[in-house]
C-alpha cells in the first residue's frame, strides 16, 4: 500500500494562485445554488435586506471502516457510509453593515441553524443546500435588524470600520484520488492479536482495540471568487481498557495511534511498541496510589503538554468579539487579544502557526489549509517570540484601517471566527528526558518539595500520573488527581522544554516543565465493586 505522502504534498509553504474551478457534482451544486441565491432570493418586507455574500463548505466522506477486537476475539466491523455535510453561511446587507458578527442570544449561539447530511448525487446535494440557504437568509435577516439595533443602541452606526472588510481571493485544488483500502482480513487479524495480549494481565477486565480509515474531500466556494478542494486520507488505532484497581473498583485507560499508512507491515514495530506501552500504564494504574492535594513544578510529557498549549490557543484565537445582546463582553473571546506587545509566555519556547505543514514525521496533519474559509489565502504567523504576543490570527471581520486579514477565518461548527491551524510550539534550548527530570527534582528540592510530578495525559478524571520523589529519584504511580485552577499566566511559568516533538491533533510540541501546578483530588466516585472479577 503506497503511503499517503504519495497522494500529498510535503512542503512548509504552498503557493496559492489562481485555479480554474473544477468540474464535479460538489462544485456545479454549490455554484447553481449560490446563483440562485445571489439573483432571487428576497424578503417580502420592505426593510428586507438581500444576500451579498454566500459561502458553501461541503465535507463529503468517501467511506472507510473500523475492526475491532476484544480479548482476542472479532467484534463486528461496520462500513462508513458516502455522505455530504454543509456548512452554510448567507451574509446579507452590504460590507459596511452586515447581519454577522452579532450574538443573538444565549441559546442559539453563534452557529448555522444546522449542518446537513445529504445523498452524494447533484440533486441531493443541491436540495439540502436549497433547503440550508432558505433557512438561513430568513435568519440572517433577523440577525440584520437585531444588529442594526443593537449598534443604534450603542451610537455604532457612524464607525467607518466596515463589519466585513473586503480582501483579495485565492484558491487552491488538489486532485481527490480515493486511496483503495488494504486487506481487511489482514488489519483484523492484527487487532485481534494486539487485543489478545490483555488476558495475560489477571487485573484487565477487557482490553479492545481497533482501527479506523477513512477519506474524505473538502470542498469550499464562496460568491466573491474564493474556493479550494483539498484530500483528507486518514487511519487511527485505538486502544480501551477496562481494569480494576488493587481496591478492586473498576477504571478505563485510553490511548491511540495516528498511522503513517494503511499498510500493516509500515506499522507493525509502531503497533507492538504502542501496545507494550499501554499495558505497562495499565500495570502502573493498578499499583497506583490515591494521590492528595498538590501545588508545584510538574513536568507534562508531550501529549499532555499539547493539551496545556490550549490555554495558548484558546487566549488568541476569536480575537474579535461578537457583538451581542445577551453578553455584555464575548464569553468566548480570547483573554489574551489585547495582549500583543505584551510578556505572556516563558521565553523558553516561541510559538507559530503553519497552515501550510502538510505532515510531521510522516503523519498526516488535520489543519492543513492553503486558503481559509472567507477565501484568503492563509499566512505563516509568529504568535510568540522571546515570550512576548506578535500576531494574532485575523479574518475579514477582524481587521481595522491599517490591518487586513492573514487568512485565518474557520467554520468550525459555527461561522468563521479567527482559529489557527497547526500550532508549532518550538524550544530555545531543548531538554533530553533525563536532562527534563534532572531539572524537576532541582527545583523542587529549592522549593523543598517532598515529591513532584510527571503527567503524560491531561484527560480524564482518574488518568494514571507519576510521582517523583527528590530524595533519590524513584517513581511511583498516583491516580484520583485532576488539574485544577489552570489559567493562562501558567504560560509564563514554563521553565523548559524537551527534545522530542511530535503532534498532537493541531500541536506540535515537546514535553514542558512548568514551575507552579496545582493538583486536586477528584470528586469522581467509583462504581461499586464488581461481583466476579475475570478468571
Amino acid at each position: 500500500m503506497k503511503k499517503f505522502l504519495l497522494f500529498t504534498l510535503l512542503a512548509l509553504s504552498l503557493p496559492v494562485g489562481a485555479e480554474k474551478l473544477p468540474d464535479n457534482i460538489y462544485f456545479r451544486a454549490m455554484q447553481d445554488e449560490m446563483k440562485r441565491t445571489v439573483k432571487e432570493l428576497r424578503t417580502k418586507e420592505k426593510d428586507g435586506q438581500k444576500p451579498f455574500y454566500v459561502a458553501y463548505k461541503l465535507t463529503a466522506s468517501l467511506g472507510g471502516f473500523s475492526l475491532s477486537a476484544s480479548m482476542g476475539s472479532p467484534l463486528p466491523s461496520f462500513p462508513f457510509g458516502y455522505t455530504v455535510s454543509a456548512d452554510v453561511l448567507v451574509d446579507v446587507g452590504s460590507e459596511q453593515h452586515d447581519s454577522l458578527g452579532f450574538y443573538r442570544n444565549r441559546w442559539e449561539g453563534y452557529s448555522p441553524t444546522s449542518t446537513y447530511v445529504m445523498p452524494t448525487g447533484y440533486d441531493g446535494i443541491r436540495q439540502g443546500l436549497w433547503q440550508a440557504t432558505n433557512t438561513e437568509f430568513v435568519k440572517a435577516n433577523e440577525l440584520y435588524k437585531e444588529k442594526q439595533a443593537y449598534k443604534r443602541k450603542k451610537n455604532l452606526l457612524n464607525e467607518k470600520t466596515p463589519d466585513f472588510a473586503p480582501a483579495a481571493q485565492s484558491s487552491y485544488v488538489e486532485e481527490i484520488k480515493p486511496l483503495p483500502y488494504p486487506d481487511m482480513q489482514v488489519w483484523q487479524d492484527v487487532v485481534n492479536k494486539l487485543s489478545a495480549q490483555g488476558k495475560d494481565l489477571p487485573y484487565v477486565e477487557k482490553l479492545e482495540v481497533s482501527v479506523q480509515f477513512f477519506q474524505e474531500g473538502t470542498y469550499y466556494l464562496n460568491s466573491a471568487g474564493g474556493f479550494y478542494q483539498t484530500f483528507y486520507p486518514m487511519g487511527y488505532v485505538y486502544w480501551t481498557a477496562v481494569l480494576h484497581t488493587k481496591d478492586g473498583y473498576k477504571d478505563t485507560e485510553n490511548e491511540y495511534l495516528n498511522l503513517s499508512s494503511w499498510n500493516v507491515a509500515d506499522n507493525e514495530k509502531r503497533l507492538q511498541e504502542k501496545t507494550d506501552q499501554f499495558l505497562a500504564n495499565i500495570k502502573q494504574h493498578y499499583q497506583a496510589q490515591k494521590g492528595t492535594a498538590y501545588l508545584g513544578p510538574v513536568l507534562f510529557t508531550k501529549q499532555a503538554a499539547s493539551d496545556f498549549m490550549g490555554l495558548l490557543i484558546r487566549g488568541v484565537e476569536k480575537n474579535k468579539p461578537l457583538l451581542s445582546a445577551a453578553y455584555e463582553d464575548d464569553p468566548e473571546a480570547g483573554e489574551l487579544r489585547n495582549k500583543v506587545g505584551m510578556r505572556v509566555m516563558s521565553p523558553v519556547v516561541d510559538v507559530y502557526d503553519r497552515p501550510h505543514l502538510r505532515e510531521f514525521k510522516g503523519r498526516r496533519l488535520p489543519n492543513f489549509a492553503p486558503v481559509d474559509d472567507e477565501g484568503v489565502a492563509t499566512q505563516d504567523l509568529t504568535i510568540v517570540s522571546g515570550g512576548k504576543l506578535v500576531q494574532l490570527p485575523s479574518s475579514r471581520r477582524s481587521v481595522k484601517k491599517e490591518e487586513k486579514s492573514n487568512g485565518h477565518a474557520f467554520f468550525r461548527n459555527a461561522y468563521p471566527r479567527e482559529m489557527l491551524t497547526t500550532v508549532l510550539v518550538e524550544p530555545k534550548n531543548p531538554l533530553s528526558k533525563k536532562e527534563l527530570e534532572e531539572k524537576l527534582l532541582s527545583r523542587c528540592k529549592e522549593l523543598e518539595l517532598d515529591y513532584c510530578y510527571i503527567v503524560p495525559n491531561m484527560s480524564g478524571k482518574d488518568a494514571m500520573i507519576e510521582r517523583i520523589y527528590t530524595a533519590d529519584g524513584h517513581k511511583e504511580p498516583v491516580t484520583g488527581l485532576e488539574i485544577s485552577n489552570l489559567t493562562t499566566r501558567a504560560l509564563r511559568d514554563i521553565l523548559a522544554a524537551g527534545d522530542d516533538s511530535d503532534s498532537y491533533s493541531n500541536v506540535i510540541v515537546s514535553s514542558l516543565l512548568v514551575d507552579e501546578i496545582e493538583l486536586l483530588p477528584s470528586d469522581r466516585r467509583p462504581d461499586r465493586k464488581p461481583f466476579i472479577a475475570r478468571p
